[in-house]
């Protein structure tokens, strides 16, 4: 496989930190995931992402497959000029300011390519995903933060510093209350999962309906997304006025993206997104009910197609990107 062209890509979460390789029709030809460990702290996070690296571009060598360099996704407003992250992390202290791409050309001796890991994942869904033969995409995740991405004429917008995309933080609420995680109002305040949770317990504080107390296995305090869409599947009301009333506000703010920009196709993922029970269909609705006819034309609105892949193979795909 010596004459494939192959990309080495990783992807920085929260919770986990996914690697792998995929070939240029986007079959994924080796993939791995270890634990973030962000409670360690952002010094030894680098630590670790270079030892992937390492043994990500020894693996490829090993099967002979040749990488033209390693991309990089992380949570942050990304210099991708630089790969310095130049934007705050809340769920990785002290990673804002981290010199990613530095550190690792000075370790591995390759080209190296940083960005946001939502920039990546609208590089991977507009490639070889959700997204294809469209050439104007917004990209939304929604899960413990929401993210988003611009590609306009088939190249992601980053913006004049690097800081293009970060939907989650417009607001769709003037006089909201503060929050501990997001500003006040944004989107990302009213449909994150937290967002969501909060819903179902509010609505719950005096008496657990029958379906959660089925999916609960115990108290409120073991209450979890994946158990608020059990709770949807058993025909929960508290459940489905939740998810409603999420898929609403995120249908708001995107009807607002939807005017500026008219994109072709909007793809969103995301933990939420994966629950289903008619998430993306009541986003869409929303969309299509506030935002100027003109614009939603034509528009789609889908799922996002390659899951927890997505973002370490838009990542590989970054060494395409001029910078």
């Amino acid at each position: 496989m010596a004459d494939t062209r192959v990309y080495a890509g990783i992807d920085i979460g929260g919770t986990n930190i996914k690697f792998g390789l995929v070939d240029e029709k986007g079959k994924v030809l080796y993939k791995e995931q270890r634990p973030t460990m962000a409670d360690k702290g952002a010094t030894p996070l680098m630590h670790l992402v270079t030892n992937i690296s390492e043994r990500l571009l020894l693996h490829a060598a090993e099967e002979d497959l040749h990488p033209r360099g390693l991309g990089v996704g992380t949570p942050g407003a990304v210099d991708f000029r630089t790969g310095k992250v130049i934007g705050p992390c809340p769920n990785i202290a002290g990673w804002q300011g981290m010199e990613i791409g530095q550190n690792l050309r000075e370790r591995l001796n390759t080209p190296v390519f940083v960005d946001n890991d939502v920039n990546a994942m609208a590089m991977a869904e507009y490639r070889f995903g959700a997204a294809m033969g469209h050439k104007s995409v917004v990209c939304v995740t929604v899960g413990t933060g929401v993210g988003g991405a611009i590609i306009i004429d088939g190249k992601l917008w980053r913006g004049s510093n690097s800081s293009a995309g970060e939907l989650g933080h417009m607001t769709i609420k003037y006089d909201a209350p503060a929050t501990n995680t997001s500003m006040p109002g944004s989107i990302e305040s009213f449909c994150s999962s937290q967002a969501l949770l909060n819903r179902v317990r509010n609505a719950m504080k005096k008496e657990i309906t029958p379906a959660f107390q089925e999916v609960l296995e115990g108290g409120i305090e073991n209450l979890s997304i994946k158990k608020v869409f059990a709770a949807l599947k058993k025909g929960d009301e508290v459940a489905r006025n939740a998810v409603e009333e999420t898929a609403r506000c995120l249908g708001v703010g995107l009807a607002g993206i939807v005017n500026l920009i008219n994109p072709e196709i909007v793809v969103i993922g995301g933990g939420i997104v994966d629950g289903g029970g008619g998430f993306v269909e009541a986003v869409t609705a929303e969309i299509k009910r506030t935002a100027l006819d003109s614009a939603v034309a034509k528009l789609r609105v889908v799922k996002a197609a390659l899951g927890n892949d997505a973002g370490f193979i838009g990542a590989g795909l970054l060494v395409e990107t001029e910078k």
